[in-house]
């Protein structure tokens, strides 16, 4: 990068930190190229996850050469719902990845808290 240009980016005094966790985003020109799908990453592990609700009325195959784990959460409704975690690409080994994976799933169970509360304010905010 040319000096002046990194100059005027020192001047903006730009934030260029990452956050711990990012979801990815797909839209673009092309589209929403990911339609949906729940991408994750650690920035800080260089992992990105992916994750799924379960049918519980529909098994799934694990591929054993992936690494996954299934996970429940209790929503606010009080439903039981069955996730899967799968790992699409990391740079850690084994043991550190288990732990960035239970890190994962906690997070994404925040999210999914927030989303809930979200929702729930929006509707009551319909009512009004």
């Amino acid at each position: 990068m040319p000096k002046r240009i990194w100059a005027y980016i020192m001047e903006m005094e730009l934030n260029l930190e990452l956050p711990e966790w990012a979801f990815f985003n797909g839209s673009s020109h092309l589209g929403n190229t990911l339609e949906g799908r729940d991408i994750l990453q650690h920035n800080l592990s260089h992992t990105i996850f992916e994750l799924f609700l379960l049918d519980d009325e529909e098994p799934i195959e694990e591929d054993t050469t992936v690494k996954s784990k299934i996970f429940t959460f209790d929503n606010i409704w009080g439903e039981t719902e069955t996730h899967l975690i799968v790992v699409h690409f990391t740079l850690i080994s084994d043991p550190e990845l288990d732990e960035i994976m239970d890190k994962a799933i906690q997070f994404y169970k925040e999210f999914m808290d927030w989303e809930d509360a979200s929702l729930i304010i929006e509707e009551t905010s319909k009512d009004n």
